[in-house]
């Protein structure tokens, strides 16, 4: 089984057989593949989501935070520390509901 890097593909690059299944994803071993949806829609305003973008150097970035906006093709993600990031709907790969973050551990003494 000869094991590939995909560099020059669409997907992230990661070492990978480059044997290509139906559903978009790529086998990576005998028991896992790699794929990438996109699980949200404009009904999740307000929800805890993760998103992966494709940056315009091809390189990959998560944002994780509230879901604020999707109009006019840009969503919107509040993240942790307040900041607003604007992720354009064409360059998202994946994305998904996640659930809340665990509350913060009280600091050891």
């Amino acid at each position: 089984m000869a094991i590939a890097t995909l560099a020059a593909v669409s997907l992230p690059s990661i070492a990978a057989v480059s044997q290509r299944f139906h559903h978009g994803g790529r086998h990576i071993g005998p028991r896992f593949s790699a794929r990438y949806v996109v699980s949200i829609a404009p009904s999740d305003i307000g929800r805890r989501v993760s998103l992966r973008r494709r940056l315009p150097s091809g390189a990959y970035s998560d944002v994780v935070g509230e879901l604020r906006g999707w109009a006019d093709g840009l969503l919107t993600v509040r993240r942790r520390d307040g900041t607003d990031v604007e992720v354009p709907e064409a360059d998202l790969v994946a994305g998904k509901v996640v659930p809340p973050p665990p509350p913060r551990r009280a600091p050891r003494s």
